[in-house]
């Protein structure tokens, strides 16, 4: 639940990192040691070795890296990652019901608190201004990451009929909405966008309308608010992302080394840029072919995952979050294996969430 909620009301992501060790990456720990036998069905999980090799080729890249920071340091990245993925298993090993009321519970204060926000933004904020938000959220782009993980968990709940009143997902949506695009982000909506095509295959008629209600959404915001679409441009994604192809290719299997430094030289924009804000770009350039074949290997398990169960609401729900973050991810998100922050509402909770009901669902067939 803190997880969840607490980059709104945590002081700083400082408070925000160490209450996740406290909470929930300790006691993960702690419930492998006491209840060993459940390693085992962690481990048979697909998705789950696939981010074992990943972290195995990210460690032995830190042989030639020229990250600032020392090798045990960087080392225990990958560990406060594997504790999010044993600590959900281990929640729905225990009741799968739990997991998934607390999400929705989270999703609800999350909710809550976007309106909480939206007010004091509307009143406060000058002409101009994008919402940052409140807690241990840093900037527009990166709360877009948070608010749009909410959103679209409530879109997904709508579409998978797993709530007991149509409504509620709909009145949840509004506020997240609405906070999206005050922070003036339009990634989280082209992410919202391609979710809802993916729902397709899965939910059918009720996708259509969403993609319909989206579609009349983004003319009417054309309409009244071009500026919220239009103003930026492509904000030199195209010019970024050259660059970035262009230095990967020199070192491109092996890639420069998990958190090397990489600077982009945009002349239009008159200052040097160190995130390829995009996801994918950043595990080429730090982890090479190597790196980004291990990454398309961990999506492909969980996607290949959704599809088989995609009848079940849970599995929707899994799968709506993992595609989102998959496609914001293409826009921004560089910073792929961090602390708890932002982008793990795009990457680590959505794979840590599918693993979790994968390894359930097998452990219930067996």
């Amino acid at each position: 639940m803190v997880l969840i909620t607490g980059m709104f009301w945590v002081g700083d992501g400082s408070l925000y990192t160490k209450v996740y060790y406290a909470l929930f990456a300790a006691p993960a720990l702690l419930g492998l040691v006491l209840a060993p036998q459940q390693i085992k069905p962690i481990l048979h999980e697909p998705v789950l070795l696939s981010f074992l090799a990943l972290s195995a080729w990210l460690l032995i890249s830190m042989g030639w890296t020229q990250a600032e920071d020392g090798f045990s340091s960087l080392a225990k990245r990958p560990l406060y990652v594997f504790m999010l993925f044993a600590g959900c298993a281990l929640i729905a090993l225990k009741s799968e019901s739990l997991l998934m009321k607390t999400l929705r519970i989270g999703a609800g204060l999350g909710a809550l608190a976007a309106l909480i926000n939206v007010v004091w933004f509307l009143q406060h904020a000058a002409p101009g201004e994008r919402l940052i938000g409140s807690g241990a959220l840093r900037n527009p782009l990166l709360t877009s990451h948070v608010l749009g993980f909410l959103c679209t968990y409530w879109v997904a709940a709508w579409l998978s009929r797993s709530e007991r009143h149509d409504w509620l997902p709909i009145l949840m949506t509004l506020p997240l909405l609405a906070a999206l695009l005050a922070t003036g982000s339009r990634t989280p909506l082209m992410g919202l966008a391609l979710t809802s095509a993916w729902m397709l295959l899965l939910s059918g008629k009720r996708a259509m309308v969403l993609v319909g209600a989206l579609l009349v959404g983004a003319g009417t915001v054309y309409l009244a608010f071009p500026e919220i679409l239009l103003q930026r441009g492509t904000s030199y994604r195209p010019e970024l992302w050259s660059d970035a192809v262009r230095q990967a290719g020199e070192h491109l299997w092996l890639g420069a080394g998990y958190e090397s430094k990489f600077e982009f030289n945009i002349p239009e924009i008159g200052y040097l840029l160190h995130d390829p804000h995009n996801v994918e770009l950043a595990v080429l350039l730090e982890l090479g072919l190597i790196g980004l074949g291990l990454w398309a290997v961990m999506y492909a398990f969980a996607l290949l995952r959704c599809l088989r169960l995609r009848a079940k609401p849970q599995f929707q729900i899994a799968s709506a979050l993992l595609i989102y973050g998959l496609c914001a991810g293409l826009t921004e998100g560089g910073n792929y294996l961090s602390r708890p922050n932002e982008s793990w509402f795009l990457i680590w909770i959505p794979l840590a969430l599918l693993c979790a009901l994968s390894i359930r669902h097998r452990q219930s067939q067996a």
